[in-house]
């Protein structure tokens, strides 16, 4: 009679640690990034890292991912510029593979703190870029351009450093012709293998579209 009672209990205990593991498995599952073509990146005109007036036009022709961070944060702009960092290194032969950090903190992150964050992260100045300038001008950018969420209004560095700056974690990659393609979750432990798949997928796409054309294919 016992061993009904102990075929239920395990059955039971089996379901249970389904059920837990389910949790963890699910979360660390990557999800599938979708290719399309979301939204063309606006004109800009912004202040780089090297105090140089950059804009849309210098990535023009390039493969290129943005993520949007503030160099006063502590917690998870330093995982998305880590992640940044990892791409930069796995597309270092690449001159048209380039990178984009934009400040959503522009009152605070002037040219020499962007200069001195980008150091940090051992930045190539000529393929990774730091973007400052007018906070209206980078908000709309930020929303209208890249579709993703970004502090509206003034605020000062004594409540930045008290409360939570919202901005995306998203890393938004973008293509040749200067339209983002694809969005990868910055936090995610699977996000550089998976934005690098993107980047060589749109690679491999113009490269198919210079041959078709009769152009050489990049290599």
């Amino acid at each position: 009679m016992d061993f009904p009672k102990k075929s239920l209990l395990l059955s039971a205990l089996a379901v249970s640690l389904a059920s837990c593991g389910d949790g963890p498995a699910g979360a660390a599952r990557s999800p599938v990034v979708t290719i399309d073509r979301y939204r063309e990146v606006a004109d800009f005109t912004f202040t780089n890292q090297q105090g140089e007036e950059t804009s849309r036009d210098e990535l023009e022709g390039k493969i290129w991912v943005a993520n949007f961070v503030f160099t006063s944060c502590g917690a998870e702009c330093l995982i998305l510029s880590q992640k940044m960092a990892a791409l930069q290194n796995r597309f270092a032969g690449r001159d048209d593979v380039a990178f984009a950090s934009f400040s959503v903190d522009p009152q605070t992150d002037n040219p020499e703190r962007l200069a001195s964050y980008a150091k940090r992260w051992g930045a190539d100045n000529e393929r990774w870029q730091f973007f400052t300038g007018d906070p209206a001008q980078l908000d709309s950018l930020i929303k209208q351009s890249f579709l993703l969420p970004a502090t509206v209004g003034t605020v000062d560095r004594a409540n930045l450093m008290t409360a939570s700056l919202i901005h995306s974690n998203k890393l938004a990659i973008v293509d040749r012709d200067g339209v983002v393609r694809a969005y990868v979750e910055g936090l995610e432990e699977g996000a550089i293998d998976q934005a690098d798949q993107v980047i060589r997928k749109l690679l491999a796409e113009s490269s198919d579209a210079g041959a078709a054309a009769g152009g050489t294919p990049s290599s």
